[in-house]
């Protein structure tokens, strides 16, 4: 909410990506989805020229709410729930892609502050959705805000590319919630994929995904089994067995 109405001018770089795509496109999912607390902002570089990298920082820091982080690629905010409780901190991380044309901004850039390079991020652009919310700023305010948050099938290449490139459990759990709870199904989701053959990112997710998806015990299901952390031996096999099934009948229909 805050984010959404300090940054209403930048609307046109932004897209939501991360772990909060799921509970704000799929809200009504049988399953409750974890969440997640921080947010990852993607940026569009070939729109922050003229100093606008500066700028949204500026604007950001000026509101007093939000401070720079150690990571130059990280603000954070200090969020009272008013519960008696300690104010949560929360991330918010800036995000591009490798390949974006950042030559003409470098001059413009904000010292101390470099978005993080994420492979598969620009995917974000290609079809987001607009999200309409009400609810309570920082500071307790009721608003509106509208802001683009990427497609459910576009999250899917960008948390292909993360299982490849880190070791964090909840991307694979993500991928897995996504399959099995998309309102349209998995069904709409690989063929959203399979409309897009020449694409680079989809053609790499797949590579990616038949890897980490193998077998029952490969990477990926394993992953998920690790996320879900059960000691029932059963609930284990069961939850790597269906990661599996999911990612494999989604590869049969995606590729």
């Amino acid at each position: 909410m805050d984010l959404g109405q300090v940054l209403k001018q930048f609307e046109d770089c932004l897209v939501v990506v991360g772990g909060w795509i799921p509970d704000l496109l799929m809200p009504e999912s049988d399953e409750p989805h974890v969440g997640s607390i921080d947010v990852d902002l993607a940026l569009d570089a070939e729109k922050l020229a003229e100093g606008r990298y500066a700028k949204l920082l500026d604007t950001l820091l000026n509101t007093r709410r939000y401070k720079q982080a150690h990571e130059p690629f990280r603000l954070f905010a200090e969020v009272d729930l008013q519960d008696g409780e300690a104010p949560i901190r929360v991330d918010v991380d800036f995000l591009k892609s490798p390949d974006a044309k950042t030559k003409k901004n470098n001059p413009k850039l904000k010292e101390g502050f470099r978005p993080l390079d994420a492979s598969g991020c620009h995917a974000a652009f290609e079809h987001p959705e607009l999200v309409v919310i009400t609810g309570k700023m920082i500071k307790g305010q009721t608003n509106k805000v509208k802001f683009r948050v990427a497609s459910i099938a576009d999250f899917l290449i960008m948390k292909s590319y993360a299982l490849a490139n880190r070791d964090k459990p909840k991307d694979a759990y993500d991928f897995c919630f996504c399959l099995d709870n998309f309102p349209g199904g998995l069904n709409e989701l690989a063929a959203n994929w399979k409309k897009r053959p020449g694409e680079k990112d989809v053609v790499k997710s797949i590579e990616i995904l038949r890897e980490k998806f193998a077998k029952v015990d490969s990477y990926g299901p394993v992953q998920v089994v690790e996320f879900h952390n059960s000691n029932n031996g059963e609930e284990r096999e069961r939850q790597a067995r269906r990661a599996f099934e999911l990612v494999k009948a989604f590869l049969e229909q995606a590729g």
